[in-house]
């Protein structure tokens, strides 16, 4: 079988948590639970309660964090502080990750829901900074998240990429279909983590290509 071929593609857009870096099940779980702790301090409700919350959010306004600013006006800063707990991921520089993302030509560039501080310090340890041109974060799309449409506006108007020659990595379904539609090549990381789960109507008209193996992948595309 020949390799997937990107031929033509001279900007790489690349998800950040679950994508770039992966996280066990008990990883996730326990980031999961500091969201949720986060939410039930911030309204005084027992766990289960704080939890429906929190992925209620997540289903309607693409964030848990989102749904908190519109409707809490909460301190995203603060709330960065509570979930990101970076110590607790072990990260490592990963040589196989480097030397895939090395050989793509073009700009690359991360596009993440997250804190944008907290992505430079993920790609600092995994030892691939350098390779980064912009990091498009939860601020520079004004907390408005992918999947929504303001969220790829943004991520158009801070790159100035140009769709049709890019290619967008992502662990969410849902967050490749507004990028397929605007002509980006699509890229499924499903490791069945992260966001992987959730589904899509007609995933064929939306996601190009597949893999749980992200490093490998890039070190084995036509480019």
């Amino acid at each position: 079988m020949n390799p997937p071929d990107f031929c033509g593609i001279d900007a790489w857009v690349f998800d950040l948590d679950h994508t770039l870096y992966t996280m066990t099940a008990v990883e996730q779980a326990e980031m999961e639970e500091r969201i949720c702790r986060y939410v039930q301090q911030h309204f005084g409700l027992p766990r289960d309660a704080a939890w429906k919350i929190q992925k209620d959010y997540l289903r309607d306004y693409g964030s848990t964090l989102a749904g908190l600013i519109q409707n809490e006006r909460i301190d995203p800063d603060a709330y960065h502080e509570v979930v990101n707990d970076i110590e607790v991921l072990d990260l490592m520089p990963d040589s196989v990750l480097r030397s895939g993302l090395e050989r793509l030509p073009g700009r690359r560039f991360v596009f993440t829901n997250n804190d944008g501080r907290f992505a430079a310090e993920v790609l600092r340890r995994l030892g691939v900074d350098a390779l980064f041109e912009i990091i498009v974060d939860a601020r520079a799309m004004e907390f408005v998240p992918k999947p929504k449409p303001g969220a790829y506006a943004a991520l158009l108007a801070t790159t100035g990429l140009d769709p049709a020659r890019a290619a967008l990595f992502d662990d969410s379904p849902r967050n490749l279909v507004p990028a397929r539609a605007m002509g980006m090549r699509t890229v499924w990381f499903n490791d069945g983590l992260g966001q992987s789960h959730w589904r899509i109507d007609a995933p064929h008209l939306h996601i190009d290509h597949e893999t749980d193996d992200l490093a490998s992948f890039l070190n084995t595309i036509r480019i």
